[in-house]
């Protein structure tokens, strides 16, 4: 007996589990005991009641509220609460969510008619719709509208009154910072003495001479104590959030003129920069950025050059705040060509759950300042936002991005995935298959995190690796065991090819990076190449996972696992290709003209690089055999070409041998 989820591609098998069995359902996270559902490729485990409810629900909605983007269902929720969109209940468990932005939805209100919809929408005054998303100037970062029904086992108190929630309110749930919507007002506003006169007071006072014995904290309470003596301390911990308020006038920033030299929030003397909206300490101008440590702005994260400002009161171990002049004095409000029904906001920080935003524009991942329009959840940022002309792609990357998906779903993820560029030189991520940097093209889970490169996604789930191409070799999570090709111990944290007949496990560099074995007169068995894609494996090895793991030379003792090699798997040993020795320039029968060893060879742009020989794919910074009369028209593989070689004329010059040091013993003195 089986049954097939709306929401799962594949079809799932009755089970009967023990308590022995340590299977855990993926819907309620409690452990299984009992009928069960399970899909055993993708290790998916349900309770047999928690299946059935989640049989006929799709696993996208399109809904009218909210129809720039695509919902998803999400059933694997129970940990954590949420904010319904629409009835702005806090609710648990399955749901609809947005994979690009923060709205949701619980079942009933995702599959309530439409009318119904409206009319609770039209229940909310104008007043309430406009002010749903509020920053006020008693927290640092933008609060959301809710209504609290509390379905948890925990409550939530109000952060001024601290008493328990009911009703309206307004909450960040990032820092679990909420205010009743009566408690808004109760803040007063004559304790808020004009934010940048709180900034320059307290930059002065830690800057005078001789030095104030003065804390942040003690000056802030002094000036909140003086101006209406009030007992503010359940909101202001610290002088950063007393520092961050900005006007409660507005929900948004406020509009401007660029061309303007005074800008709202903001007050400017000849040395000093004083805007709390962008940054809660006082600004020091600098003539000159390039001689700071820090090599990269706070605002648009790119190079520091020309005129700028510091943040004195940023510890440097932090690394600092660091801005352009331009980035400085942004306007709060733009019209972009981009989004020209509505006007575009300037945000210091992204406004979600994350700290991070995929621009609109051009897919880039951000971390720096962005424009953003709250009614259509349009992001932009610095560079889009600021790019004076649209510049048009060429027809190659143009057809490139035609072709991308935007979002998809993948086997080794419950969420969606969202392509996005990483490209910001800061940020230090690992793709959780391959554990490589992430740079460039990349899927990324806005939910949890979850980040692969492209090259990555396009994995397949089962494949034959050519040195074990009897059985089908499986994608999958393994800690434990060593790689049959390279001896390595299998990454504990990413995924590996395993076949589950042999138990012979494979790292993905090395299961994609064994092409055909070559013969040499050398040594009496076949021997295996290890290019690119193993040494960058092999440097992000020892960093993460042995550091004084090396693989040495068989002939000459010197390491080999710093760049390319051979390697006989029957006698785990490895070659330098020099060691080999392979030919420098052979005369091969699979081209008419002598052909010479190179280290690599990118013939042009496309991305696709093949072998001339056998008409397969090859990795473009791996060796090759080059005809240099043909100027690159004739490219080979190795074994290609040495396949079918007749004369050799100049051989590499193996390395010298080295002399083989043996360890010391440690010794006891008696």
């Amino acid at each position: 007996m089986e049954i097939k989820l709306a929401s799962h591609e594949h079809s799932m098998d009755h089970h009967y589990f023990h308590d022995t069995d340590d299977k855990w359902c993926d819907k309620c996270s409690k452990k299984i005991s009992g009928a069960a559902y399970a899909c055993l490729s993708c290790e998916l485990w349900l309770h047999e009641s928690c299946a059935k409810a989640l049989q006929h629900l799709p696993r996208e909605i399109t809904h009218p509220l909210h129809s720039q983007h695509r919902l998803v269902l999400d059933w694997s929720g129970t940990t954590r609460d949420f904010t319904c969109d629409i009835c702005l209940k806090i609710s648990t468990g399955t749901n609809y969510g947005c994979c690009r932005c923060d709205f949701e939805l619980d079942l009933v209100c995702a599959f309530a008619s439409f009318d119904h919809q409206a009319m609770k929408m039209k229940q909310r005054s104008n007043a309430a719709m406009d002010r749903q998303i509020i920053q006020h100037y008693c927290h640092a970062h933008p609060m959301v509208l809710n209504n609290y029904n509390n379905v948890g086992e925990h409550g939530y108190n109000c952060s001024w009154c601290d008493k328990p929630l009911t009703g309206i309110f307004y909450g960040c749930k990032g820092c679990g910072f909420f205010l009743h919507q009566f408690c808004l007002n109760k803040v007063t506003r004559r304790a808020i003495v004009a934010e940048s006169a709180i900034s320059t007071l307290i930059f002065t006072v830690q800057n005078s001479f001789p030095p104030l014995n003065m804390s942040a904290t003690t000056i802030v309470s002094l000036i909140l104590v003086s101006a209406s003596g009030i007992r503010f301390s359940n909101i202001i911990s610290n002088a950063s959030l007393a520092m961050s308020f900005v006007p409660a006038e507005t929900s948004t920033p406020l509009s401007m003129d660029g061309k303007a030299l005074e800008l709202n929030g903001m007050e400017q003397s000849e040395m000093t920069l004083v805007r709390p909206f962008i940054h809660e300490h006082p600004l020091k101008f600098c003539e000159e950025m390039r001689e700071l440590e820090q090599q990269y702005c706070n605002g648009c994260r790119l190079e520091l050059s020309g005129p700028g400002y510091i943040c004195e009161g940023c510890p440097h171990f932090f690394r600092g705040y660091r801005l352009h002049e331009s980035c400085a004095k942004l306007p709060n409000q733009i019209q972009h060509p981009l989004h020209p029904t509505h006007h575009l906001n300037l945000y210091a920080r992204s406004p979600y759950m994350l700290d991070y935003i995929i621009c609109d524009g051009c897919d880039d991942f951000s971390l720096g300042f962005i424009y953003l329009c709250e009614k259509c959840d349009f992001k932009l940022d610095l560079k889009c936002a600021t790019r004076t002309r649209t510049t048009t792609p060429s027809g190659s990357s143009r057809s490139k991005e035609s072709e991308r998906e935007t979002e998809l779903f993948h086997f080794s993820h419950k969420h969606k995935l969202i392509f996005c560029n990483f490209n910001d030189p800061r940020y230090q991520r690992r793709c959780n298959f391959c554990r490589l940097q992430i740079f460039g093209p990349t899927y990324n889970c806005i939910t949890c995190a979850w980040i692969l490169h492209e090259s990555c996604l396009k994995l397949p789930q089962e494949t034959r690796v050519p040195i074990h191409s009897q059985h089908v070799s499986i994608l999958s999570y393994m800690r434990y065991g060593r790689c049959h090709a390279c001896g390595l111990k299998l990454l504990p944290a990413g995924y590996n090819y395993g076949c589950k007949d042999c138990h012979l496990n494979f790292h993905i560099a090395c299961a994609g990076s064994l092409s055909g074995a070559m013969k040499r007169e050398s040594h009496v068995h076949h021997l295996h190449y290890f290019g690119t894609e193993f040494h960058r494996f092999f440097a992000m090895y020892t960093d993460l996972i042995d550091l004084y793991a090396g693989l040495s030379c068989s002939h000459c003792g010197g390491v080999c696992s710093v760049g390319s090699f051979y390697r006989c798997l029957e006698c785990d040993i490895n070659f330098h290709l020099e060691c080999v020795p392979l030919p420098q320039i052979v005369k091969s029968k699979s081209h008419v003209h002598p052909l010479t060893l190179k280290d690599s060879f990118i013939e042009d742009d496309s991305g696709e690089y093949y072998c001339d020989a056998c008409e397969e794919p090859r990795h473009p910074g791996d060796h090759v055999y080059f005809c240099e009369e043909c100027k690159g028209i004739f490219v080979a593989h190795i074994e290609c070409a040495l396949s079918k070689e007749e004369k050799v004329d100049v051989y590499m010059v193996p390395r010298e041998r080295k002399t083989r040091m043996r360890k010391p013993r440690l010794t006891w003195r008696a």
